[in-house]
Order: C-alpha cells, then sequence, then structure tokens
C-alpha cells in the first residue's frame, strides 16, 4: 500500500499508473489486490481515498471542496456521493458531527 500512501492525493494517479508503479500488468495487480483485500484496485483506490478524506476532516475545518481536491477526487459531487454511499451521511453531516 506504500503506492497509494504515496500518491493518494494526485487525481491524475490512476490505475495504469498503479500498475507501472507496482511493476505489473493489469491483470496481476487486479489478481493481488482482489487476494489481499477482497477490492478490485479501482475500488481499493476509492476507499484508501475516502479513508483520508475523513482522516482530514477530523485534523482541520476544511471545505468540501478542498476535502474533495485534496484527497484526490476530482469532483464533489462524485465526492459526496461516494462519501455517502461508504459512510452513510453526507461529508458535511461528517464534519458538523465532528465538530459538535
Amino acid at each position: 500500500f506504500n503506492k497509494l500512501e504515496e500518491n493518494w492525493q494526485d487525481p491524475d494517479f490512476d490505475i495504469p499508473d498503479y500498475c507501472k508503479e507496482m511493476a505489473m500488468s493489469k491483470s496481476q495487480l487486479y489478481r493481488k489486490t482482489i487476494s489481499l483485500t477482497g477490492l478490485s484496485p479501482n475500488i481499493l483506490l476509492k476507499e484508501f481515498r475516502l479513508e483520508k478524506a475523513k482522516e482530514l476532516m477530523k485534523k482541520q475545518r476544511h471545505t468540501i471542496l478542498q476535502i474533495t481536491f485534496d484527497s484526490g477526487f476530482t469532483s464533489p459531487s462524485y465526492f459526496t456521493k461516494c462519501f455517502k454511499k461508504k459512510y452513510g451521511l453526507l461529508p458535511m453531516a461528517y464534519i458538523d458531527m465532528l465538530h459538535h
């Protein structure tokens, strides 16, 4: 997961980049990721970024827009949709809960 840790904030970091960083073909990376995590590389990268977004929200108060881009997402609406699906609440509600 070191390569994810190094690159998660880069919105241009995608699965072909991840393959290159890991020196694996796409199918090798897929099989290895599934066997280690039970998640596809795409889902793993998204989940990793969502966890990091939560950490950013805990550390300091940023706008959702700032959190979106700081965590490697390029669309605030997509980030919000993914966050709500994973955690069951909107990012703003999570931030409010943290700070009250």
